[in-house]
């Protein structure tokens, strides 16, 4: 693949939570843009004259649209979040790619686990979409760690997917509860060995921060499973 420049316009945004916007975007001047569902691209804006560049995940799998989607949090200092959250319908960006390895394997392994935290369900709910585009076997899992109820991020859609798939499993777990909260509390890590020890064929994608990652690893390793049987992306 290569690195080419694209640019896109913004179709829709809307607000996942208080500090979270989904954006959905599409190729400009009907350009295709080819990237596989974990990848990410690099945004190129220019601010008050000074050219800056971030990598974001993209959230979604390829469509017919040739659009693509992006999940980004609103951080407090953060001035390409804030130029990011002020965008309309209708404006553009420019932006290169795809970049990264952290990919869907195909064809998919018989039991596939994705942990995420945080907006890490980017690139996850990507290649979920992909995993659903067809039929298949795999047992599939997602462990999915937020602090709030309000944080779990396309909640709907993955019930959804869990409904309609009894081999997807769909575990959200708050690191801090709200009162009235029922489901699973705790991080990822606890549920990584309640759900997934002893699992022949298991491949795991693991999205978020480096000590997530590490501590998800280690517990992986500490279960027997090979260091390949894990891909993962760090977003620190």
């Amino acid at each position: 693949m290569n690195h080419s420049r694209y640019e896109a316009f913004l179709q829709d945004v809307r607000f996942t939570n208080e500090r979270t916007k989904h954006f959905q975007f599409r190729l400009s001047n009907g350009h295709r843009f080819d990237f596989r569902p974990g990848q990410f691209i690099s945004l190129d804006i220019d601010l008050d004259g000074e050219k800056v560049r971030r990598p974001y995940s993209i959230a979604s799998a390829p469509r017919d649209d040739n659009g693509f989607d992006l999940c980004l949090n609103m951080l407090p200092e953060g001035r390409v979040s804030s130029w990011l959250f002020h965008l309309k319908p209708g404006d553009k960006i420019g932006f290169s790619g795809p970049f990264g390895f952290f990919a869907l394997r195909e064809p998919p392994d018989p039991v596939s686990a994705f942990i995420a935290t945080g907006t890490g369900i980017a690139p996850i709910r990507a290649m979920l979409q992909q995993l659903y585009s067809r039929p298949h076997d795999s047992e599939v899992w997602l462990i999915f760690g937020v602090r709030q109820e309000s944080d779990i991020l396309y909640r709907d859609e993955f019930e959804k997917m869990a409904a309609e798939h009894p081999n997807f499993h769909f575990i959200p777990t708050l690191s801090r509860p709200d009162p009235g909260w029922t489901g699973h509390t705790g991080y990822v890590q606890q549920h990584v060995v309640r759900y997934l020890a002893g699992k022949q064929g298991l491949h795991a994608y693991i999205c978020g921060l480096r000590k997530m990652i590490d501590d998800v690893a280690q517990e992986f390793r500490a279960m027997g499973y090979d260091r390949k049987a894990l891909s993962y992306e760090k977003y620190d």
